[in-house]
């Protein structure tokens, strides 16, 4: 269940960070960190992460610099 909803945020745009203190409580935890013991990393869910951090936080990173492999 928690895997399926972030993986719904993600895919609506929604910052997971900034709804996981109301998904804690909703699953009647006292804190966040009872929460994450849930959250399995599936590739799905890799994915969705990289695509945000791709249109979010890559820009933040570049400073004109070509990164080679």
């Amino acid at each position: 269940m928690v895997v399926n909803r972030i993986l719904q945020w993600y895919q609506t745009g929604i910052n997971p960070h900034d709804r996981l203190p109301f998904l804690a409580t909703y699953l009647g935890h006292r804190d966040i960190n009872s929460t994450l013991v849930y959250i399995t990393v599936t590739q799905d869910l890799l994915h969705l992460a990289n695509e945000r951090f791709r249109a979010v936080g890559a820009p933040c990173l570049n400073l004109g610099w070509e990164v080679r492999s």
